[in-house]
Formats: C-alpha cells, sequence, structure tokens
C-alpha cells in the first residue's frame, strides 16, 4: 500500500479529500439546533444510523481501486522505460554495425594496398636479385679462369718443394707438439699452484674474521644480555637461580626475527618471559662492520638474571 501512496500521490490526495467532504457533508446534515420541550410532551427522537460495515466496504473499494489506478500507471511507466531502453539498445546495435563495416573497409581497403606494395617490392626484389646473380656468375667465371692458371702455376712449384717442406713441416709439428705439451703442463702446475694458494688464503682470511668475530661476540655478548633484561620481567612465583640457553636469529640492523629457548630452565613461564624480553629487546647491538654480521645472524648464549 506505501507503494501505491509513493507511485501515485496525486490520488491519494484526491481520496483523502473526498473522504474529508463526506465527514463534513455528515456533520452539516446533523440538527445542533437545542429542542424545548413542553413539560408532559414526549417527543421521539430522530436519528440516522449509520452502518459502519458499508462504510468499510466503501472505503477498501476506493482503496483498491487506487491500488488498481497506481498499478496501470506502474505498469505504463515500465512499458514506457522498456520502450526507451529497447530503443536505445537498437541505436546502440545499429552504431555498431555502421562502425563494424566501416572497420572492415578500412582494412580491406589497408590490405588492397599493402598487397599492392608488397607485389612491388618483391619484383624490385626479383629483378635486383637477376641482376647481382648475373654479375656474380660472371665473376665468378672470371675467377674460376684465374684460379686454374695460378692452380697450375702453384702445382708445379709445389710439387718441386713438396718433400723439403713436408720434411721441415714434420719437425716443426713434433717440436710445436713438444713445446705446447711442455707450456700445457707448466700452465697447469701454475694454476695448481695458483687455485692451493688462493685455497689457503681465504682459509686464513676465514679463520682471521672468524676470530675477529669471536672477539667482537665476546664483547656484544654482554651488551645484548644487559638489553634483554632490562627489558625482562620475572614471572610471578618464579624461583632464583634459573637459567637457558636461548637461540636467536637477526637480520641486518639488529632486528629479531625469532627467539627460541635451546636449553630449557625447566620452568616453561620463565623460558616463555626470555623469549619475550629478546623480542621487546628488538634491535640488538651489533658491530659496525657490516662484512661480521654473518657470524651473528644466528647466536646463542646463556640468560641467567642472578649472574
Amino acid at each position: 500500500m506505501w507503494q501505491a501512496i509513493r507511485e501515485n500521490p496525486r490520488a491519494v490526495t484526491y481520496a483523502v479529500l473526498m473522504h474529508v467532504g463526506l465527514l463534513l457533508l455528515l456533520v452539516i446534515s446533523l440538527d445542533w439546533t437545542p429542542k424545548a420541550i413542553k413539560p408532559g410532551t414526549h417527543k421521539p427522537i430522530q436519528a440516522e444510523l449509520v452502518d459502519s460495515t458499508k462504510l468499510q466496504a466503501v472505503e477498501e473499494k476506493k482503496q483498491a481501486e487506487q491500488q488498481r489506478l497506481a498499478e496501470e500507471q506502474r505498469q505504463r511507466e515500465q512499458e514506457q522505460q522498456r520502450k526507451v531502453e529497447q530503443a536505445a539498445q537498437q541505436k546502440a546495435e545499429a552504431e555498431r554495425k555502421l562502425k563494424a563495416e566501416q572497420a572492415a573497409k578500412q582494412k580491406a581497403e589497408a590490405e588492397q594496398v599493402a598487397k599492392q606494395k608488397a607485389e612491388a617490392e618483391r619484383k624490385r626484389k626479383a629483378e635486383t636479385e637477376a641482376k647481382q646473380k648475373a654479375a656474380a656468375e660472371a665473376k665468378r667465371k672470371a675467377e674460376a679462369e684465374a684460379k686454374q692458371k695460378a692452380a697450375a702455376e702453384a702445382k708445379r712449384k709445389a710439387e718441386q718443394a713438396a718433400k723439403e717442406k713436408a720434411a721441415k713441416e714434420k719437425a716443426a709439428k713434433e717440436k710445436a707438439a713438444k713445446e705446447k705439451a711442455a707450456k700445457e703442463k707448466a700452465a697447469a702446475e701454475a694454476a695448481r699452484q695458483r687455485e692451493a694458494e688462493q685455497a689457503l688464503q681465504a682459509q686464513l682470511a676465514e679463520e682471521q674474521a672468524q676470530a675477529r668475530a669471536e672477539s667482537a661476540l665476546s664483547g656484544y655478548i654482554p651488551q645484548i644480555q644487559q638489553k634483554i633484561q632490562r627489558n625482562w620481567l620475572r614471572p610471578g612465583g618464579s624461583a632464583g637461580g634459573l637459567s637457558c640457553l636461548i637461540r636467536v636469529k637477526l637480520i641486518p640492523g639488529g632486528e629479531v626475527v625469532d627467539a627460541r629457548v635451546v636449553r630449557s630452565s625447566g620452568d616453561p613461564l620463565f623460558d616463555r618471559s626470555v623469549e619475550t624480553a629478546v623480542l621487546k629487546a628488538s634491535p640488538l647491538p651489533l658491530p659496525p662492520d657490516a662484512a661480521m654480521f654473518k657470524y651473528f645472524r644466528e647466536i646463542d648464549f646463556n640468560f641467567n638474571p642472578d649472574n
């Protein structure tokens, strides 16, 4: 019903005005003037009884009529909207077909132009290749004749010096083979020595770096422990004298990415409190030399707050 009122406010207004008019007529039709009654005289009271059931039926009929009118109005609006949308779709389809036809025509024209250009280019290349082929053939024949003459002369000279040359070449090849083998052996020995020296130097450098890292670690562990202890809160009921071995994983800058107890104190609450303190103490102090970070990527240390 409320939807019908929203869609047809004018019809609802007319209905309300009609009801108000009926009520006014009913009120006006009643006689409100007081009448004097003589003593001893009883005049019967005349009144007109209005059947509420009929009024309700009339009201319901009006409401039904209003709803019917509203529904017809809604259907007309829907039909009008459908026609508008259908017209828009038809227009869009026509425009799409026109654009498609134009695009197809332009494509066909472009393909035709491209085909003509390709054919002209093919002919030009064929003519050029034919000319080049003819020139190359003439050149080849001239060179072949010259080569034949030169080959005959060379053959004659070669036959004279063939034996001497063969002997010299054999001796030279044997000498070159020996020298090459000696050079390769020397080069292999030199390469082996270089690799051994490089490996030794790398091992020494690694040992020195390891020593520096251990020295730095021994200096930074107390700083790390102090910072963790400043962020540690003893769990309620935890006994004194507890300690645990904790493993800490770091990233450059000292940020803690993981903290895990690897040797328990025997008190789970104490262990968790230490892991929490490590995470809260992030970032941890590290040496300023970035090359030493790989030795601090994962460190183990004993946490004993009472020591």
